[in-house]
């Protein structure tokens, strides 16, 4: 669950983002986070906004890409299950500053003719053991797990596509003088 306060300022913005607060309450939510001393107290500004305290009882997110390109960066809400359907398009799910609900998050893949990528932090664990390849790429950079750290299963089918799982990229300076 969300455990610190950018974690809380992102469930925030999202629930300001969703509608289910408006701007006046937004700031004062975030004050509050900001001026929280204990851990009751921070907690108490974002509880009824948890996924299942605000009336959701679909915990997933389904996400569709047809010939297109599709992308979650950033600082994003992670529910505990994802689907993603992909046909001749490409989507790239970027979980290195993801706020997640959960440790365990399920992912199944329908790709046809397309990719995904999704670029994990360092000592993620993950699972492709459910992953069923027709003349496709199964790729995991991932390597290696460390115990504690959040655990992605990713199962389903592709064809004709791939799968990378790989660590976010450094950034490489460039100076033209050396």
């Amino acid at each position: 669950m969300v455990e610190n306060p950018p974690q809380r300022t992102a469930l925030l913005q999202q629930a300001h983002a969703d509608g289910r607060l408006d701007l006046g309450e937004l700031d004062e939510r975030l004050a509050a986070v900001y001026s929280s001393r204990t851990r009751p107290e921070l907690e108490a500004v974002t509880a009824d906004l948890s996924p299942v305290a605000h009336g959701s009882t679909d915990n997933r997110l389904v996400l569709r890409s047809k010939g297109s390109k599709l992308v979650r960066h950033g600082t994003w809400l992670v529910p505990p299950q994802i689907v993603v359907h992909s046909e001749h398009g490409r989507v790239t799910l970027d979980f290195s500053t993801a706020v997640l609900w959960s440790r365990e998050i399920l992912i199944e893949v329908d790709s046809k003719h397309g990719g995904v990528e999704f670029v994990v932090p360092q000592g993620w664990f993950i699972d492709l053991d459910d992953t069923v390849s027709e003349w496709g790429r199964i790729k995991n950079e991932a390597v290696p797990p460390v115990a504690g750290m959040p655990r992605i299963r990713i199962s389903g089918r592709i064809e004709h596509a791939g799968i990378t799982v790989r660590h976010p990229r450094r950034r490489r300076w460039w100076w033209p003088f050396h």
